[in-house]
Formats: C-alpha cells, sequence, structure tokens
C-alpha cells in the first residue's frame, strides 16, 4: 500500500512540472497573443538517424505586458526548478531556468532591459531543448 502512494505521489509531481514546462512553451508558441514579436523555431537532426539532436525556439517580445506575462510564468514555474536571474550594469535582466527530465534537458531564458518590464520593448525568451543520449 505504501509503494502505491509513492508511486501516485511520484506520478503527480512528474505531471505538475511537466505541465509548468508546458505553459511557458505554449507562451512561447502562441504567436497570436503577441503584436509585432518575431517567432524563430530551429530543429538539429542527426544526418544519419534522422533523429532530433536539439530544438531551439526564440520568441523577440516587443510589448511590455508580454515580457511582464513571461516574467510571471517563470515565476510561479521556478518553484521545482533550478531558477537564476542576473541583472547587468546596463539593467539587462537574463533569468534563466534549467529543467532535467529522462530524455530531455531543457533552458529556458528570458531577457529584457528595464526596470519594469512592463516599460520593457525588447525582450527575449529562448528555449532549447537537447535530447540526452539513451
Amino acid at each position: 500500500m505504501a509503494s502505491r502512494i509513492t508511486i501516485f505521489l511520484i506520478t503527480l509531481l512528474t505531471a505538475y512540472t511537466a505541465t509548468a514546462q508546458n505553459r511557458i512553451d505554449r507562451f512561447v508558441d502562441s504567436g497570436n497573443t503577441f503584436g509585432q514579436s518575431k517567432f524563430t523555431s530551429v530543429i538539429e537532426r542527426d544526418p544519419d538517424t534522422h533523429e532530433v539532436i536539439r530544438v531551439v525556439k526564440v520568441r523577440e517580445l516587443t510589448r511590455g505586458i508580454d515580457i511582464n506575462a513571461c516574467l510571471e510564468l517563470f515565476g510561479s514555474e521556478s518553484r521545482d526548478t533550478r531558477l537564476t536571474h542576473k541583472i547587468e550594469d546596463t539593467n539587462r535582466h537574463t533569468l534563466v531556468m534549467t529543467v532535467d527530465s529522462n530524455n530531455k534537458h531543457r533552458i529556458y531564458m528570458l531577457q529584457y532591459t528595464g526596470n519594469n518590464p512592463m516599460q520593457a520593448h525588447d525582450g527575449k525568451v529562448t528555449i532549447v531543448i537537447k535530447m540526452k543520449n539513451k
């Protein structure tokens, strides 16, 4: 009975972490919610097996409200991940969140300039997904 409860709790935690990642992924992928933003996606494949090695997605944010919404997502999802926040002398903010799973290593990065994200106009969200060797 105790082992079933333990397995249930582990499954629940895994599902919660995956949901957190999916919220940020959906935010970056949904182009219709961003005004004049730009989206770039690159997939690197093994030339011999055609298996995906790495996926890189970049969304440039042009509105402060989008930068603020992404910042709130990073803050709410950072409870179960590693999050670092660096502020440079030029008031350039860089937030990096890393997530490891069994078969993927994910890096989420948000960059923007300014004291207040609502007034920033040059934000960028980058997602790097690297597949682990089996």
